[in-house]
């Protein structure tokens, strides 16, 4: 077996961001982005029946702000040929992705915030604090702090069901994404990339294969297949430009520092540098979605045994695991880890770190990559501005697992464990 994929490319028009401000109408010059907030502020407000309020922000690096209840950051993105169909299965009509060309900003990221615990419908012990700092210490923690950010800050309607105020953040977000890129249609890229797998001139190349783990729980800490959620997906083959092309979203906002993001799937570092040895160092055998953080032994045996075996049908040598979240789903990655290696390929896992050390481990996984420990502290920060919360540690040492994808376990930042 071969991973099968269609013949239509995907080109990634990327339009470089040096500046950003607002303005009356939303364009794209030389570089330059203005936006017109207020009618992306009112479009964005169509897709959210379930919220009282909706306000977008832009803040840059080097403000004194501190962003918190941080859900979600997207990378503004716009299907070229048809714009209304971008994040497909959530915005207009469900379209494959992966295909055609899509313009994306580089340099500006949208950032999704909700106070739950104000609104009543979680406690601070389900979700713990979740940071970007634009300045300071903990600026340095994120990928995010470092260039601009559209902040999307929502508040829940009174009464309104927890899954249909997510549903609306998301939507809208994903929206104000769109609205941001479309300045760019009709306009030169900085830069156009293909994402395809040409023919590879050496077969004895090493095929190497990639297992993206999920985890879909039900509101708040889901994530989405084409809208969807994935609560009880089986391990699937996924074109790999699909991910890239935003068919997965996230909705899960857990544990900040190991978060999955939907910028982390639409900018996969680890599918975008497979992508660019295939040919050279490697053959690319395709990515395997499958879920982490199951319930019972019995369930993570199953995936962990389905997904070293689509990576056995794959061609696959050697794999990549990645990793969802904390605690329970190591032993998901781990067990896939164990259940790769007995199917003869060799694999290497992504994993973060705490003070504690592993939360699980087996003799089989003897490489390991580690995204670093999520317990260390952040020097204290006073900022001048809170963004999403009255107070929010300001002053006070910060955890690393309260900064959002600090410790991403899908190759997507730089912090490792230093060594002993």
């Amino acid at each position: 077996m071969r991973a099968e994929y269609s013949s239509d490319p995907l080109e990634l028009a990327t339009y470089d961001v040096i500046d950003v401000e607002a303005g009356a109408v939303t364009a794209w010059s030389d570089r330059r982005l203005t936006l017109d907030l207020d009618t992306i502020t009112e479009r964005a407000r169509r897709f959210a029946p379930a919220v009282a309020d909706l306000a977008i922000r832009l803040v840059r690096p080097g403000d004194p702000v501190r962003i918190a209840n941080v859900l979600d950051v997207i990378v503004p993105d716009v299907k070229a040929a048809d714009p209304d169909a971008t994040f497909p299965g959530v915005l207009g009509a469900l379209r494959p992705a992966g295909r055609g060309r899509t313009h994306r900003l580089a340099g500006l990221h949208v950032l999704t915030v909700c106070d739950w615990r104000s609104a009543g419908l979680t406690t601070d012990e389900e979700f713990p604090d979740s940071f970007v700092d634009m300045a300071g210490p903990g600026q340095a923690m994120t990928a995010w702090g470092a260039h601009p950010v559209l902040v999307v800050s929502v508040v829940p309607k009174p009464g309104a069901a927890l899954g249909d105020v997510d549903r609306s953040l998301r939507t809208a977000a994903l929206s104000v994404a769109r609205d941001a890129a479309a300045a760019t249609l009709d306009r030169t890229p900085s830069r156009v990339e293909s994402f395809e797998l040409p023919a590879v001139a050496d077969p004895d190349l090493p095929r190497v294969a990639a297992i993206l783990q999920v985890a879909s729980e039900g509101p708040l800490v889901d994530t989405f297949l084409y809208g969807g959620a994935v609560p009880a997906i089986v391990p699937t083959v996924l074109d790999h430009r699909e991910i890239l092309d935003g068919a997965l979203t996230n909705g899960a906002y857990d544990w900040p520092a190991v978060r999955n993001l939907t910028a982390s799937y639409q900018a996969s570092a680890l599918v975008r540098s497979l992508v660019a040895q295939h040919g050279t160092t490697l053959q690319f055998a395709g990515v395997v979605l499958a879920l982490g953080y199951l319930d019972t032994s019995v369930e993570k045996e199953r995936s962990a045994m389905q997904s070293a075996r689509l990576c056995r049908l794959l061609g696959a040598g050697g794999v990549v695991c990645t990793t969802f979240s904390s605690g329970n789903s190591h032993t998901d990655t781990m067990l896939t880890v164990r259940a790769c290696e007995a199917e003869g390929i060799r694999a290497v896992a992504i994993i973060s770190e705490s003070n504690g050390g592993l939360t699980d481990h087996v003799p089989e996984a003897d490489v390991l990559i580690s995204t670093g420990n999520h317990d260390e502290l952040v020097d204290p920060w006073l900022p001048e501005d809170v963004l999403g919360a009255p107070h929010a540690m300001a002053g006070e040492p910060v955890p690393l697992w309260s900064y959002v994808g600090a410790c991403v376990q899908t190759g997507d930042f730089d912090l490792m464990a230093a060594p002993a």
